[in-house]
This record gives structure tokens, C-alpha cells and sequence, in this order.
């Protein structure tokens, strides 16, 4: 593995090779990304973001409900250049605001039902730009990206920053946790020989769980794999497993699952 390759652009060198095999399927219109797919929106999403101003290294946050939009959003953002802060769903909008504030994010990508939420923390916020995914007051649509043309992912340095997590402190306080591309290449490798994944596997996803850390590596670990990624509730696992034919999961740890003993289980951190 080349440590100055970003997730990214490993994504996208390997989405010539599976081509139209399914990627990503979303919620709740079950929208369906091929590979091919999939790499198109992000570099045009890309395209888009840094035609409404991110720049190299700008942190955005990433405060989204299901996985579909979460590999979206953080994959455009580092094809642009930019460094995701991923965004807890259970923090209150003061918590978000000052996360926010503390990273120095200028947008904030987001989908119904957290945009009223999202905006709001905007508005404590240094946050000029909210970009929603689907419908949503006072938001930019993520459909209005896709018209600048197309961006591929910029080179990197190994200890270049590549995403922006926050952990909460024994004192309840979050701070910055960052993780560089050679701590994210890392933790993909380790992946790579613990959670057995090929391309024959559709792989049930939850909404993004804690601080995305542990979230983020198994979506990328499954879509570097050729996997499929199905973005679905936590209590429609059951329902989703037998619709897509799944063979595992990306849940939250502690998540008791009724009704998928076939399926092959990965706990992720809260």
C-alpha cells in the first residue's frame, strides 16, 4: 500500500476493476451507486465543494443519519481536498456548535431528519454554508454540486491529516482526535486480516455510530474490498438482511440484533 494514497483515491483506482458491480445502496429510496457510480459523484461532488469555496486541509462536518450519505459526504470532502470532522448524532446542537467551532469549519454537510439541528448549530457556529442531502429550508441541495465538472482526489503526505474525530473526555468534554493517512491506512490493514470481506458480501450498514472513527474504517474496508455497503435502521436489520441478502452487519456496539444469526456481526465503538 502507497501511504501517501489516500482512501479515496484507493476508492476510485479501484472502482475500474469493479465497475457496475453495486456499491452503495441508500435509504430510503434505496438508491442504488454502482463503483462507477460512486466515484463519479464524489469527484463531481468534489468539484462542487470547492467551487463554493473548501479549500486543501478546510475541515467540514459531517452530521448525517445513515451511511449512504456519510460515505458520500466524507469521501467528496477528501476528494476536494478537505479533512471530514465527523459529527455524533447524539450531541446536543450546543455540542455541535462547538465542535464545530473548535475544527474552524466553514460547511457543514447534513440530511433530513438532523438539518434543522445542523442548521442550527450553524448558526453558533463559523458555518457559512450547509449542504443537505435531499430537501431541507435554508440548506444547499448535495444535488447542486454535481454541475461543476469533475475533481480528483489530491495527493497527500503520510502524516498529513486525514479525518477530524471527537472524543468525549472523562469530564464530558469532547477535544479533537485526528487521524492521519498512515493511522488510517493502519487501521485498514489490521482490518484487512481481522474482518473477512470479499466482494460476494452486502454488508448491512446502521447509522453512523460515535465518533466515526471505528464507523468510518469497516465502510471503507468494505468498499475497498468490492463489497456492498446497504444503508439501513438499526431495527431493520432483520427486514434489510433478508431483502438485499445480506451476510453481515456494521452495528453499534452493545446492539442487540433479533432475527440475523446468519449474518456476520462488526461492533463498532460508541
Amino acid at each position: 500500500m502507497n501511504l501517501g494514497t489516500t482512501v479515496t483515491q484507493r476508492l476510485v483506482s479501484s472502482a475500474a476493476a469493479y465497475g457496475c458491480r453495486p456499491a452503495l445502496v441508500g435509504r430510503p429510496a434505496g438508491q442504488l451507486y454502482s463503483f462507477a457510480d460512486l466515484v463519479s459523484t464524489v469527484q463531481r461532488a468534489a468539484a462542487g465543494l470547492a467551487w463554493r469555496g473548501l479549500r486543501p486541509r478546510d475541515v467540514v462536518g459531517v452530521y448525517v443519519p445513515d451511511a449512504a450519505s456519510y460515505v458520500l459526504a466524507c469521501h467528496a470532502i477528501s476528494a476536494a481536498g478537505g479533512i471530514p470532522s465527523p459529527v455524533a448524532a447524539q450531541l446536543s446542537i450546543g455540542e455541535i456548535a462547538g465542535q464545530l467551532a473548535d475544527c474552524g469549519a466553514r460547511m457543514l454537510l447534513t440530511a433530513q431528519p438532523l438539518a434543522s439541528a445542523a442548521l442550527a448549530a450553524a448558526d453558533r457556529s463559523w458555518v457559512r454554508q450547509v449542504i443537505s442531502f435531499g430537501d431541507a429550508p435554508a440548506a444547499t441541495p448535495f444535488s447542486s454540486l454535481m454541475s461543476m465538472g469533475s475533481l480528483r482526489p489530491p495527493s497527500v503526505r503520510p502524516h498529513d491529516l486525514a479525518m477530524l474525530p471527537y472524543v468525549r473526555r472523562a469530564d464530558g468534554t469532547l477535544h479533537a482526535a485526528g487521524l492521519t493517512h498512515l493511522s488510517v491506512a493502519t487501521e485498514l490493514s489490521a482490518l484487512a486480516t481481522t474482518a473477512d470481506i470479499g466482494q460476494d458480501d452486502v454488508v448491512l450498514a446502521a447509522p453512523p455510530a460515535g465518533d466515526g472513527r471505528s464507523y468510518t474504517a469497516f465502510l471503507d474496508h468494505v468498499l475497498l474490498h468490492g463489497a456492498t455497503v446497504v444503508a439501513t435502521k438499526a431495527d431493520e436489520l432483520a427486514a434489510a438482511a433478508t431483502e438485499h441478502r445480506g451476510t453481515a452487519a456494521i452495528i453499534p456496539l452493545g446492539l442487540e440484533v433479533q432475527g440475523t444469526d446468519a449474518l456476520r456481526l462488526f461492533a463498532v465503538a460508541c
